[in-house]
């Protein structure tokens, strides 16, 4: 699936997004004169932080778990403000990081680590091999203020301690990226899925819809019901709350394969799906990834 273009997405988005509702889960935690929001849950002797950016910068999350040792953040966010909240924040806790982690490849989730010091990242090798080939291309026709992260170290699936966390790893393949890191925090009872999960708000669709329901459909089997899923896109969920996108995603995979070639039925297929998930925000998002799906 093609990156997200980062100048048709925020001149689409505009100020035209609202938050809407409260939907998470966790303590409400956002520093004053913040644009995005703020959550903290804390569980098994640790505290997850979850930055999400403000709808300008498309809902994308950040996560940082914090234990003894120091912190572990998870994606670096897309547009600069968000990135510069994101590291006032980071900073206010008063711990070091220990690790840097990129999901995924897609630059909503790497154009920012460029403000946040440049600080070197772990990748999965298809991303790694993403940014060492590709990113300073992708940077340059993007006309982005961003840089290409160092890679410190590529992730492979097992478990590790880092910074006094036991994490477990796992790697993803062909859902909404080609490849997603997850991160599984056991004493938490936590898992950072990333772009797996959109909450309440308009997913990247493509055309291997298939293995990513699957993909949903395992994690609301295996997660138990005070499971915390923490999305790449929206507030904290829990496992039950995957049905709805489970639904998203089934009812976005016949209009798209209808419409193969058909892009001028784009903003048909848009009107479509708000009307049917009219609680979903960011349909811009959605109109950006039928751009690319329905190429012939």
């Amino acid at each position: 699936m093609p990156p997200l273009n980062r100048r048709t997405l925020l001149a689409a988005i505009g100020t035209s997004l609202l938050v809407g509702p409260a939907r998470a889960q966790g303590t409400p935690a956002t520093p004053g004169g913040f644009a995005g929001r703020v959550f903290v849950n804390e569980r098994g002797g640790l505290r997850l932080h979850t930055y999400m950016a403000a709808p300008q910068g498309a809902l994308v999350t950040s996560h940082v778990i914090e234990g003894p040792g120091g912190l572990i953040l998870v994606d670096g966010q897309f547009v600069p403000s968000a990135a510069a909240e994101l590291k006032a924040y980071v900073a206010s806790i008063g711990k070091p990081v220990a690790r840097a982690i990129l999901s995924h490849a897609h630059p909503d989730h790497w154009f920012g680590f460029h403000h946040l010091g440049r600080m070197p990242v772990h990748a999965g090798p298809v991303t790694a091999r993403f940014l060492r080939e590709a990113g300073a291309g992708l940077i340059a026709q993007r006309k982005a203020d961003s840089s290409v992260p160092e890679i410190a170290g590529e992730l492979a699936p097992g478990t590790e301690t880092v910074a006094g966390v036991k994490l477990r790893v796992r790697r993803v393949l062909n859902t909404e990226a080609p490849e997603i890191m997850v991160i599984e925090v056991p004493a938490a009872n936590a898992v950072i899925v990333q772009d797996l999960v959109y909450n309440k708000v308009h997913a990247f669709v493509n055309r291997q819809m298939d293995q990513w329901i699957e993909v949903l459909r395992g994690l609301e089997q295996d997660g138990s019901g005070s499971a915390l899923i923490l999305a790449g896109h929206g507030e904290p969920t829990a496992p039950a709350e995957l049905k709805g996108l489970v639904r998203y995603l089934e009812t976005a995979r016949p209009l798209i394969e209808a419409r193969i070639g058909k892009e001028g039925e784009i903003k048909a297929v848009v009107e479509e799906m708000t009307r049917a998930f009219p609680d979903y925000r960011a349909a811009p998002l959605l109109e950006l990834a039928l751009s690319y799906a329905l190429k012939a």
